[in-house]
């Protein structure tokens, strides 16, 4: 089988590859009982592989040699890589953060019983009765960012 690239598509390839070995990287170092250390190998050598065909589409700007074989820029990496985890990474915190704090003060709320009634009427899904548990968190973020967050001792 034979897929035929355009030059932007094959940037926009690089691109994904990257971002792909830096989040299974990251999983993989940090998770190491998990199948994340052998899927971030995997996803390395297909990124290895694409970075050697830069040549080919006239990316070379993309690649830099390390011992002997080529990696992706660092230069290019923090440029265009970087920007994009680093928004991802805010944005799963964020999100991250206020879900299980909207899910904390949704228990304190609410009993078992009228969780379990709930999650019968709508069939599991709770989206509709945390929104606003969550939006308070959302709008706290966002006006405060995490400058007011504190862990209080008892």
């Amino acid at each position: 089988m034979k897929i035929e690239l355009t030059k932007e598509q094959y940037k926009k390839l690089l691109i994904m590859s990257e971002i792909t070995n830096s989040i299974f990287g990251l999983l993989g170092d940090h998770l190491p009982n998990t199948d994340y250390k052998k899927r971030s190998n995997e996803m390395e050598r297909f990124g290895k592989y694409l970075l050697g065909k830069a040549g080919d589409f006239g990316c070379k700007e993309f690649t830099e040699k390390f011992e002997g074989k080529d990696v992706f820029n660092e230069k290019t990496h923090h440029r265009l890589i970087m920007p994009i985890l680093e928004d991802y990474e805010e944005f799963i915190i964020f999100d991250g953060l206020a879900n299980k704090l909207a899910w904390r003060d949704f228990r304190r709320d609410h009993s078992e019983a009228e969780m379990r009634e709930m999650g019968k009427k709508n069939g599991g899904y709770f989206g509709v009765a945390l929104y606003n548990y969550e939006k308070k968190y959302w709008d706290e973020f966002k006006k405060h960012d995490y400058e007011r967050l504190e862990i209080k001792e008892k």
